[in-house]
């Protein structure tokens, strides 16, 4: 390069900018030719880097939410809501299981940085689990004491955005984020959602369909062990013949209360471990479970801790009891019957018998598991009131 040639180059603290206007020798931090070279080629890498981006709203839509309502009248939804869309967007389909993760982490690869779910809990946890390389399925599960949760999150893209639009049929991660619209409402407000970095919780489980395999997924809301998780995975097989979700709920609570038995589990809480019988377990990192149970009210989005609320040993009565004053603001403080933990990791080792594990809605395995949060790991936007 000759030295006569007239540049000024500005340091931001994280790259180089040239704007023009003075020359080489008289920038006192430039004192060869080989930095300048150096200085041009991360500034054409920044450039190249920022054209790759692609601004197109990509929504990703689940058509079996709400009983398969979004589906059947996604069309006439459209016309009610384009207007309010970016003009550059694009929609696609789910059609089966892990369809939102995979088509998300393709999206992203690809260079789209702004990816929204459409639908209830189970599609976003589905579309958040492809804003991070995780490997879904890994390591023996025979030594549970060998779990161990990643040491960090791989995010495919950090400057993406991760769209949240409740479509679903109880939407509990909404309620937990605050979020006060859903479905056509929620799109008509599209241009009001602010960005902000949530926590995420990983989680390595013992895989439902092989146990001696591990998975491993994120969870934005909740994870559910014990009592609650079989409930969901028995409302969830009765669903699957009767369409009505108050019906399934019903007889799911009906076919589980009533003859479960607590395990007994060794509980790792950070460092610390304690042994316990375990009803219900909950590991939370938003406040609600499915039916507005406040079930963990000092949990927050953005704290980089997890919640772990424990039932111990409660008969169907009393099991009915606790729930019931879940519905209220409780803290748990006179519960004797109640634990409840703030921890960055936790792991829960069963004694006795399998435990189902549901997460965000979703049964996707059974103790032993490990939870970690992970501090600001996702950047949502959202009309989230609670943030």
């Amino acid at each position: 390069m000759n030295h006569k040639h007239k540049l000024l180059l500005i340091s931001t603290g994280l790259d180089l900018i040239i704007v023009g206007g003075l020359t080489i020798r008289e920038l006192p931090f430039i004192n060869t030719r080989k930095k300048v070279y150096i200085i041009i080629l991360r500034l054409k890498n920044a450039i190249r880097e920022q054209k790759g981006l692609r601004q197109d709203l990509i929504l990703i839509l689940n058509p079996n939410s709400q009983g398969g309502a979004t589906g059947k009248n996604w069309n006439e939804t459209y016309e009610k809501i384009k207007e309010f869309l970016p003009k550059q967007h694009k929609v696609i389909f789910t059609k089966k299981a892990d369809d939102g993760t995979n088509i998300a982490r393709k999206l992203l690869k690809s260079g789209y940085i702004n990816i929204a779910a459409v639908g209830g809990d189970g599609t976003i946890n589905e579309v958040a689990n492809g804003f991070f390389n995780i490997k879904a399925k890994n390591r023996s599960a025979l030594a549970a004491t060998r779990f161990k949760p990643q040491g960090c999150l791989d995010s495919i893209n950090p400057k993406a955005s991760f769209w949240i639009i409740p479509s679903g049929s109880r939407n509990v991660l909404a309620a937990s984020l605050g979020i006060p619209h859903q479905g056509i409402e929620s799109f008509k407000n599209i241009k009001q959602m602010r960005k902000q970095k949530i926590d995420v919780i990983g989680v390595t489980v013992a895989d439902k369909d092989n146990p001696t395999s591990t998975r491993t997924r994120i969870v934005l809301n909740a994870a559910e062990m014990g009592a609650g998780a079989e409930i969901i995975q028995r409302s969830k097989k009765v669903r699957s013949k009767i369409k009505s979700r108050f019906i399934s709920t019903i007889a799911g609570i009906v076919s589980t209360l009533p003859t479960y038995e607590s395990n007994e589990c060794d509980i790792i809480v950070d460092s610390t471990k304690i042994s316990s019988k375990v009803t219900m377990a909950v590991v939370a990192n938003g406040n609600y479970l499915g039916g507005g149970f406040n079930v963990a009210p000092r949990a927050h989005f953005s704290d980089g801790k997890l919640d772990l609320i424990i039932m111990k040993n409660s008969g169907s009565f009393k099991m009915v009891k606790e729930f019931i004053e879940m519905k209220g603001d409780n803290d748990y403080k006179n519960d004797e019957n109640i634990l409840y933990y703030q921890a960055r990791q936790v792991a829960l080792l069963p004694k006795n018998r399998n435990m189902t594990v549901s997460l965000d809605g979703e049964p996707v395995g059974i103790l032993p598991a490990v939870f970690k949060v992970y501090r600001n790991a996702l950047t949502i936007k959202s009309e989230s009131t609670e943030l």
